[in-house]
């Protein structure tokens, strides 16, 4: 008897697209990556066309996924994600397999019905995200100042009690290199602030005011307005996961 496969390039870009969007939209989630929705769905959308010509054009099935895995979803990884460098970078590309894997499993064990998989990953994957962000203490963060905004990762650390003697405003401190990219040291009106540190009896910090610093607590947002801003010397936080250590009492 002859079998007769038939295959159906939308079902297929459907089950990639939706595959690749909820990844997105997990390890967007699950590192605070902070990318838009519409940006995600809009590059798994394109990726799943690509993934369909390239299934169509290239007949040898191991070239085809070299070509898709190592090519294709490495491209739509950057693309949605960026990095500033190899270690962020492969912390994306990882949480997206990660995500693959898990919703691959989570398919099969329903019965490839792609619609409730993607709804029960996508609820899994957030629980995941909430017991991340409770163990590591880390937090997406935005300042803004004038026409300037910087998004940042911050680390809210309960042993930073630093305050400035003058406002009694709770001090953050954002790193050396994170301040070169958002601080105008011709027009902002940066003090001089004196702390105490390990291996430090005394020393200055230079602090300035922000209009706005908004923490990110999943899909909650803390707004302090102003907020007094420390700049680390250089080397302090540059090889950290983040940017930016909160003032105890913010969280």
């Amino acid at each position: 008897m002859r079998v007769i496969y038939v295959f159906y390039a939308d079902a297929f870009w459907l089950q990639n697209f939706l595959m690749d969007f909820a990844a997105l939209c997990g390890a967007n989630y699950f590192l605070k990556r902070r990318r838009k929705t519409g940006r995600l769905a809009a590059l798994a959308a394109l990726y799943a066309v690509i993934s369909v010509v390239v299934l169509l054009a290239v007949h040898n099935y191991v070239l085809y996924l070299l070509l898709t895995h190592f090519v294709i979803n490495t491209g739509m990884v950057w693309l949605c994600f960026g990095g500033r460098g190899k270690r962020e970078f492969l912390e994306n590309w990882a949480a997206v397999y990660i995500c693959v894997i898990l919703l691959g499993g989570i398919c099969q064990w329903i019965g490839n019905m792609w619609l409730p998989a993607f709804a029960l990953g996508y609820g899994v994957l957030t629980y995941l995200m909430r017991r991340k962000d409770f163990a590591n203490q880390l937090f997406a963060v935005s300042l803004k100042k004038e026409d300037r905004r910087k998004e940042l990762r911050a680390y809210w650390d309960s042993g930073n009690q630093l305050r400035d003697p003058y406002t009694g405003q709770a001090i953050s401190i954002i790193s050396h290199g994170a301040a070169a990219e958002f601080v105008n040291r011709e027009t902002d009106a940066i003090r001089y602030v004196p702390f105490r540190a390990l291996g430090m009896e005394h020393g200055l910090m230079e602090v300035l005011t922000v209009e706005e610093l908004c923490i990110y607590d999943g899909h909650r947002k803390h707004r302090i307005a102003p907020a007094a801003i420390g700049i680390a010397n250089p080397g302090l936080l540059e090889q950290k996961e983040y940017d930016m250590i909160l003032h105890a009492s913010l969280m």
